[in-house]
């Protein structure tokens, strides 16, 4: 490949994925760095209901929009390019992506200004997410 050749859609949509993946994953281990010794026991948490409800909330109508869009993927032709499908669905792809991460840095600051390790199942969840959305297995749809 030439030095100023640009490059291919299919390898953008790696790094960008990779990128919001580990942008979510270091800000979860800087948030376990910053609070971890400072985690409270379950059984000393206060009772935050609208936080949790707020949170579940946000995360299931994001995460639900994000496998709504997923489905709406143009099917790659026969005889068309790996390229080609990525140049036709790389903004859909980033839009998922987004999706999935919101409630997952989300989760996260809530754990950071709360302690209170039960915020981090929005993170973790939304990693699960980035596994099922990652570009090999949304070029196979």
């Amino acid at each position: 490949m030439p030095p100023n050749a640009p490059v291919s859609p299919a390898m953008s949509a790696r790094v960008i994925h990779g990128s919001l993946m580990l942008g979510v994953v270091l800000f979860w281990l800087v948030a376990g760095f910053l609070g971890g010794d400072m985690a409270q026991p379950v059984s000393q948490l206060p009772d935050r209901r609208v936080l949790y409800i707020a949170l579940f909330l946000v995360s299931a109508v994001l995460f639900g929009a994000a496998v709504y869009t997923a489905g709406g993927f143009t099917p790659a032709r026969s005889g068309t390019s790996q390229d080609d499908w990525w140049r036709a669905n790389l903004g859909r792809a980033v839009i998922i992506w987004a999706l999935i991460e919101a409630p997952a840095l989300l989760g996260t600051v809530a754990y950071l200004l709360t302690r209170d390790f039960r915020a981090l199942i929005a993170p973790f969840t939304g990693l699960l997410f980035f596994a099922n959305y990652r570009p090999s297995k949304l070029a196979e749809r």
